[in-house]
């Protein structure tokens, strides 16, 4: 059980990372010369596909905080 209660704590906190980061690049965006502000969109594009990912469960941090979307099965398994 407290392995579910971790996996959601780390999920909530990256949750939170780019959400803080999303707005951090909107400001960026916002003050940014034309070419810094398209910079800053397409990074804040790539978060939100992220944030929406990592939600719905299609994305998963791995051991090494890097995401994955086909981490490997044997943590899944251990969870249970």
């Amino acid at each position: 059980m407290s392995a579910v209660s971790e996996d959601e704590e780390r999920l909530e906190t990256m949750l939170e990372q780019c959400n803080s980061s999303i707005d951090e690049l909107s400001t960026c965006a916002r003050n940014a010369s034309p070419g810094a502000r398209e910079i800053c969109r397409e990074e804040i594009s790539v978060l939100i596909a992220n944030r929406e990912s990592l939600r719905r469960g299609l994305l998963k941090y791995d051991d090494s905080a890097c995401l994955c979307s086909s981490c490997p099965v044997e943590s899944a398994q251990e969870a249970q």
